[in-house]
């Protein structure tokens, strides 16, 4: 069975998507502002990205294949 991972996250999207947040200060800064005690969830995470984001990340990822629990448990671990 082929691994499907990319770089340890479920695919390139949930990859680019946590690249986005927590490799610039600045967006990195508002997350940790907007989730203090952690992100509640998937659905949280996704909801806080697409307001930054839209549909796409600024490369052009679309975010509807992105694993949202998993950008959560990132969140989280900051």
């Amino acid at each position: 069975m082929p691994d499907t991972k990319y770089n340890g996250w479920t695919n390139r999207e949930t990859w680019n998507v946590t690249l986005w947040l927590f490799n610039d200060q600045p967006r990195y800064n508002w997350m940790v502002a907007q989730f203090p005690a952690g992100c509640s969830g998937a659905e949280s995470a996704e909801a806080f990205c697409r307001s930054i984001f839209g549909k796409k990340t600024p490369d052009k990822y679309l975010l509807d294949n992105v694993n949202w629990q998993e950008v959560a448990e990132a969140i989280n671990e900051q």
